[in-house]
């Protein structure tokens, strides 16, 4: 079976690692980072999306929290900086070339870190 590797780092020295999420055609990285909440330890998501579906204000595990510093989460696909937008199968439908920037390949590895806004 072929799959993808994710590493959550909330930048307070905890990681959570999950090294087999199933890959199948058509995986996002947003459809990695929700595969997570199913395998123990799991993971809690919620996230908002703008008018055209992209996500917003990700929340992972509780983080970050609206009265703690800001933050956001960044996204690495096998060690390079992620540039375009997490997208739903919404924003997909909106703008259909963003699918193959947020598609995943089997073997690929995704790090979300969070990180202090300026």
């Amino acid at each position: 079976m072929s799959t993808v590797a994710l590493t959550i780092d909330y930048s307070n020295g905890a990681h959570k690692h999950f090294s087999s999420i199933p890959w199948k055609e058509g995986l996002t990285i947003l459809g990695a980072i929700q595969a997570s909440e199913e395998i123990v330890p799991g993971v809690k998501i919620s996230f908002g999306s703008d008018r055209v579906g992209h996500v917003l204000k990700l929340v992972i595990d509780g983080s970050p929290r609206e009265d703690g510093p800001a933050s956001e989460w960044v996204v690495w696909v096998n060690a390079k900086p992620f540039q375009g937008r997490l997208g739903t199968e919404t924003s997909f439908g909106f703008k259909p070339d963003e699918r193959e920037d947020n598609l995943l390949k089997p073997g690929d590895h995704v790090l979300i870190k969070q990180v202090l806004v300026p």
